[in-house]
């Protein structure tokens, strides 16, 4: 089993939320956890974006607690950009777009053939996306 969080499952794995440090400590052995390129950079900005150095250190030492948990940080390929192509597409045809890093979130986990976890919906919208919600 391949998983790949949404930036905002690792935002719940750095708080401790007790639903979703459940489901990962009970995940079987062979089950993986990945993490998107663009994730990543999410969560850097967000520690960039924190106003004051502490509270920018606390940020970053809870980034450095859960980011080991990954197995690796998923680049762009170039099997990415083509379902980020497809999907961006599909959701602009059918009026339904959603914003463009959750394209590439949505690209990468089809593309790597992982289940995306993530506690937005908006992520059903997607063809072919396997989503869990480790909230519900």
């Amino acid at each position: 089993m391949k998983y790949l969080l949404d930036t905002n499952t690792w935002s719940y794995l750095q708080q401790g939320h007790p639903q979703v440090v459940a489901r990962v400590t009970s995940l079987p052995a062979e089950a993986q956890l990945f993490l998107s390129v663009i994730s990543q950079g999410e969560l850097l900005a967000g520690i960039e974006w924190a106003q004051g150095v502490k509270r920018k250190r606390q940020l970053r030492l809870l980034y450095e607690q859960v980011i080991h948990l990954a197995a690796e940080v998923v680049p762009v390929s170039e099997e990415v950009a083509v379902q980020y192509a497809r999907i961006w597409a599909h959701l602009r045809r059918s009026g339904r777009p959603i914003p463009s890093n959750d394209v590439w979130l949505a690209a990468t986990a089809i593309a790597g053939e992982m289940t995306l976890v993530t506690a937005d919906q908006h992520f059903s919208q997607v063809p072919n996306l396997k989503v869990e919600n480790w909230l519900e």
